[in-house]
């Protein structure tokens, strides 16, 4: 056991036993690795190569290891100095961003035993042909991201060993026959100006990986290696018009990128490519494909033509038993059957979206297989007006894309079988109605897009949609919803409840409408819902909240009318203003300071319960009498109305007063144009007073409708039984409530003591010349709800930003040079 315990600490300790902390090799640092005597080492921003040479010279065991690595330094007297002495077995040597311009002969020599060179990222304009000449059993060379313009014939004679040669991202345009090793087996030619390949690569047997993406290259016929050992080409963003007859004998090939092209046909080039696992053919001038295209290349997993111009897949895609994924985006489709996947259990996504596409056949329901894997189905942007049941039997399909179609109107038939669906996308169509989806059940449907169409009513429109989670309604003609809409569909994601939200914006539905509808739904905690629309940006809250009431304002503009809220009492909006509507926000700042709020909505006049607010001084002043009094108790008014249902003009109760009826008009001339209404007033059983800045107090008695009120915990609840009209006039928000005053002055109808008071809208009473109509209300810019999905040619973007880049898409342990590959 301890033998065992030494072993493992032996193993695990022997690069930390070289890499200790070691000051003497500083500035250089030292990184352990885990391998058997190696470590690496790191040399960054050193001043000169005098400093790195004095740093590490006889610090390492001869049998020891070594890699480094020497990056952004200055290396101006690097040919005074040699590698050799710094006596260390130097096996891997980086030499990256340094600016080296050439590279001297001098320092090179003697390093016999290194493996991996990487001296790119510098600004050489050549082949260093004459420091290679030194290393005998270099394997991989990185050279890339320079500026060399020519490769001539002898620049790699003296490292014929070389496997795997990288190049990318200089200048080259001359390529000199018989320049390249013969033991190639990577070799990276991207991202430079090639127009020939000059037949470089003819005698390269071995070659298995090939990069000559973004160059100029015209042709490749008579180009690539006599041998069949290539297994993966990367050739596009050429101008290959053509596929070599040569590529028919690679049945080694796995891969082959080839998009960006000018390629018209594939020419059954690959019918035999046995071993062919991806093709990526996008973005070319393909116009057509034999039946027998992919005849005998049945490990084919992903295909991607998008951007060509296929007018018909013509069966090729049936030989494929393992295929995938397969992209035929923006193309020239006019029709397609669903018989051209028939058999192929394994394909999971497939685009056919931006086509031509306008009738939909061959219905699988009889026809495929019961275990259909197709996942992802995308028809977007076609010119699609019925599906005509063609999707029948696509029973593990869970997106469906349909959006920027023709489409007026869904079948019953149409979504049969769809029992894993779950995104359904239909926005942009001509749908009118989705009253057919009624009969249609898709258990699983959790997202419903349907905007931008012509939908008007929606009734039991979700009665098969049982878990739906959101449904973007936005953008449509709507005037009519049902809180049927919703009564058999509860939000359920990965089994658990979630809320289900209806986005409407953009509707012509008015707003009593659906409160009154769905109102009483926003209080059923088991049914979460949420609106998403201007009419609950307000009111939401309210209609989920027992400790608010609120009568919803008339569409009728041509009354003025009062809406009875309960709020809370002054000392609670001061602890608590954060928490209030929007609507309520002003009143938690105090009575006192809080300036009359001008209200414009049309609103009906009802009674509310007898607030009376204790005043020190009043002045009472009617048409005929005025008295003045003071004192500290409350006053109580009456109520009275003449034969002819005129209001009549009363005092406080006392000996020095009568009661004189008056007309309204009078009633309005006698109210002070210029002053703005305080915060103080009294309604008693009808009557209302008016408290003005000269502490004079008007009082008035209104014909209003007669209000009962009932209790409902600590809420009130006020219930109308009958209406009168008032000439329209600008409403005020009338606060500066005291629970404490008002708790001591209620004669009758005591209220149950509560921590909320009543507040009022009522008619302002000053002098209107002319009624003040509302303004329409403007229409909010529209909301982006729902973020759509891209997927016009995102896959080929895809692969053009990551495979390719310099090294993106080759297998690591060939593209990347700071490791060396195994030796063969």
């Amino acid at each position: 056991m301890a033998s065992l315990v030494y072993a493992v600490w032996s193993i695990t300790n022997v690069a930390s036993v070289h890499c200790a902390a070691r000051p003497e090799i500083s500035p250089c640092t030292c990184e352990p690795t885990y391998a058997h005597n190696y470590v690496e080492l790191l040399c960054e921003k050193v001043d000169s190569f005098h400093t790195i040479v004095n740093a590490l010279s006889s610090k390492f065991d001869p049998y020891v290891n070594v890699s480094l690595k020497i990056t952004h330094s200055h290396l101006e007297d690097l040919e005074m100095l040699s590698f050799m002495d710094m006596k260390m077995n130097l096996i891997k040597l980086r030499m990256q961003w340094n600016e080296l311009k050439s590279v001297p002969e001098l320092p090179f020599r003697g390093l016999s035993n290194v493996e991996y060179l990487g001296i790119g990222d510098n600004e050489l304009e050549e082949v260093p042909k004459h420091m290679l000449n030194h290393m005998p059993v270099v394997k991989t060379l990185d050279i890339g991201r320079c500026r060399i313009k020519s490769v001539l014939q002898d620049d790699f004679k003296g490292i014929q060993m070389l496997m795997n040669l990288f190049m990318p991202s200089n200048n080259i345009t001359r390529l000199d026959r018989n320049t390249f090793p013969p033991n190639l087996v990577t070799l990276h030619l991207g991202r430079n100006q090639i127009e020939n390949l000059n037949g470089t690569l003819r005698h390269l047997n071995k070659l298995e990986s090939l990069f000559i993406n973004m160059n100029r290259i015209a042709s490749l016929d008579d180009e690539l290696p006599e041998s069949n050992r290539l297994k993966l080409i990367i050739a596009q963003n050429n101008r290959i018009e053509r596929l070599p007859e040569s590529m028919r004998n690679l049945n080694k090939l796995e891969t082959l990128y080839i998009q960006q092209n000018r390629i018209q046909s594939l020419d059954r080039v690959l019918k035999n490519a046995h071993n062919l696992n991806e093709l990526y053919a996008s973005n070319n001038r393909i116009e057509l494909l034999a039946s027998d295209e992919f005849q005998y290349a049945t490990k084919l997993e992903e295909l991607y033509l998008c951007s060509n111009r296929i007018q018909s897949l013509n069966g090729s895609l049936l030989p494929l038993k393992k295929l995938y994924k397969a992209n035929f985006s923006f193309n020239a489709i006019e029709e397609f059957s669903m018989d051209e996947i028939r058999g192929l259990l394994t394909l999971k996504q497939l685009d056919l979206s931006n086509n031509l596409i306008r009738k939909l056949s061959g219905s699988q329901g009889n026809n495929i297989d019961k275990s259909s894997y197709l996942i992802d189905l995308y028809l977007d942007h076609n010119e699609l007006t019925s599906l005509d049941g063609a999707l029948m039997g696509l029973n593990s399909l869970r997106i469906l894309g349909l959006t920027h179609n023709r489409l007026e109107r869904i079948l019953p038939e149409d979504f049969i079988g769809l029992e894993k669906l779950e995104i359904l996308e239909l926005s942009h169509n001509r749908l009118l109605t989705l009253r057919e989806m009624q009969t249609t059940v898709l258990p699983s449907l959790k997202i419903l897009k349907v905007d931008f169409n012509n939908l008007t009513v929606l009734d039991k429109d979700f009665h098969g949609l049982p878990v739906l989670c959101q449904a973007n309604l936005t953008h449509n003609q709507i005037v009519s919803i049902s809180r049927e809409l919703v009564a058999k569909t509860s939000c359920v994601n990965h089994n658990v409840p979630g809320r289900l939200e209806l986005y409407l914006e953009d509707n012509p539905f008015s707003c009593n409408m659906l409160l009154d509808e769905y109102c009483p739904l926003m209080k059923n905690t088991e049914k979460q819902i949420r609106l998403r629309t201007k009419c609950f940006e307000t009111y939401e809250e309210m209609c989920q909240s027992r400790q608010y009431i609120l009568m919803l304002p008339s569409v009728n503009l041509s009354q003025q009318q009062v809406i009875p809220v309960i709020v809370p009492s002054t000392e609670l909006l001061k602890k608590a203003d954060n928490l209030l509507p929007p609507l309520f926000a002003p009143l938690a700042g105090g009575g006192a300071n809080i300036k009359p709020l001008i209200i414009t909505p049309t609103i009906k006049i009802v009674e509310a319960p007898v607030i009376t607010i204790p005043l020190t001084t009043t002045s009472t002043t009617t048409s005929t009498t005025t008295t003045s009094t003071t004192t500290p108790a409350p006053i109580t008014t009456t109520h009275a109305i003449d034969a002819t249902n005129n209001p009549i003009i009363n005092t406080p109760l006392s000996d020095s007063t009568t009661a004189t009826p008056v007309k309204e008009e009078q009633l309005l001339n006698e109210t002070n144009d210029n002053e703005t209404l305080k915060q103080s007033m009294e309604i008693t059983n009808g009557k209302a007073m008016l408290n003005n800045d000269d502490d004079k107090i008007e009082t008035a008695t209104i014909h209003m409708p007669a209000l009962n009120a009932t209790l409902e915990g600590d809420v009130v609840t006020p219930e109308i039984q009958q209406e009168s009209v008032v000439t329209q006039k600008p409403a005020i928000l009338v606060v500066n409530i005291d629970n404490a005053a008002t708790s001591d002055t209620i004669p009758s109808n005591p209220v149950v003591e509560s921590k909320y008071s009543t507040v009022e809208y009522i008619a302002n009473l000053e002098k209107v010349v002319a009624p003040i109509e509302a303004e329409p209300p403007q229409q909010p810019p529209p909301d982006v709800l729902i973020e759509e999905d891209s997927k016009s040619n995102a896959i080929h973007e895809e692969y053009h930003n990551n495979v390719m880049t310099d090294y993106g898409s080759a297998p690591q342990n060939l593209l990347q040079p700071d490791e060396p590959p195994e030796n063969p």
